[in-house]
């Protein structure tokens, strides 16, 4: 079944109660998240879901992308609803401003667990630019701030944040120097997650 692999990352177990609040946390910490740590809003965001097959979800899925574009249509974001190589769902949105991508997915989960879907939430995931600090481990491209970039990203099954900084999508490699220090920083003002096992690696997101 294709679902399996990021069913199986984020935990099968049906959705302990959820949260969605903590969002918002994000908002909150931004000043530390650039000052201290130097990473930058890179105007993208993601909500991750399981699809189900049948007539009820695509209902609701319809449901999201409507509420979503009245709410994009105020924030002036861009909003899109997309399948990855995976067949997972994802919404999309681009939006300079981090409160504005909170806020749209914290109504798009809204929406989700009042319609009983909670267990088809994954992951919600925040784009960040990194600074170049001009170490080895990071390869020089013509990409350019493209290559520098991080995540911070929310696991719905365990209510937490975790950071992701990927280094080679090719070779499946990440940056765990900036991770780690990302987690250090962030832990008295982000529920971060403590189990480093769990912070897993979202390869080819589309976010």
């Amino acid at each position: 079944m294709p679902f399996r692999f990021l069913d199986a990352l984020f935990g099968r177990d049906k959705l302990p109660q959820a949260k969605p609040d903590k969002l918002f946390a994000l908002v909150t910490a931004i000043v530390t998240i650039q000052e201290a740590l130097g990473w930058e809003p890179a105007g993208r965001a993601g909500l991750c879901l399981k699809p189900l097959l049948g007539g009820d979800f695509d209902r609701t899925r319809q449901e999201i992308e409507e509420l979503m574009r009245l709410g994009a249509a105020e924030t002036q974001s861009e909003v899109q609803v997309v399948s990855d190589e995976l067949g997972y769902l994802w919404v999309i949105i681009a939006d300079p401003q981090l409160d504005d991508e909170v806020n749209l997915i914290h109504l798009s989960t809204q929406t989700l667990l009042e319609q009983g879907y909670g267990p088809q939430l994954l992951a919600a995931v925040f784009r960040f630019r990194l600074q170049d600090t001009g170490g080895s481990a990071r390869p020089s491209t013509a990409k350019g701030a493209d290559t520098f970039r991080g995540y911070w990203i929310f696991n719905y099954k365990r209510g937490n944040f975790y950071p992701f900084v990927p280094l080679s999508e090719q070779a499946k490699t990440r940056d765990h120097e900036p991770e780690l220090r990302a987690a250090a920083l962030l832990t008295r003002e982000l529920p971060v997650e403590q189990d480093q096992t769990r912070w897993f690696a979202l390869w080819n997101c589309p976010v």
